[in-house]
């Protein structure tokens, strides 16, 4: 995939956040793509423990994006967490996006 096909991968925060000194100002998924089947499996696992309910279509819900980024950007999820509604939002369509309509 060329490097323009990966922008929708990354975005910039409509309203930065902190937690604990760190400051976040945008969004990089693109480590999406180096992520393997062990570490979904893990974070299926981790969805479960951290109260996502049903074992359908997970990858729809927030708590799965946020875990998601979690993963692949480094950031606490207490960080994550306090995105914005619209950044939320934002980050669950971008994961959904790379495992349901990239062709």
């Amino acid at each position: 995939m060329a490097k323009d096909e990966k922008a929708w991968m990354k975005f910039k925060l409509s309203k930065p956040v902190e937690y604990q000194g760190i400051k976040a100002e945008l969004v990089d998924l693109t480590k999406l793509e180096e992520l393997t089947g062990r570490d979904m499996n893990q974070l299926y696992d981790l969805y479960a423990a951290s109260g996502g309910n049903g074992i359908s279509m997970q990858e729809s819900t927030l708590l799965f994006a946020q875990l998601i980024a979690n993963r692949v950007t480094g950031y606490p999820m207490e960080l994550i967490e306090s995105f914005s509604a619209k950044d939320s939002f934002r980050l669950k369509n971008r994961v959904y996006r790379f495992f349901f309509l990239e062709a």
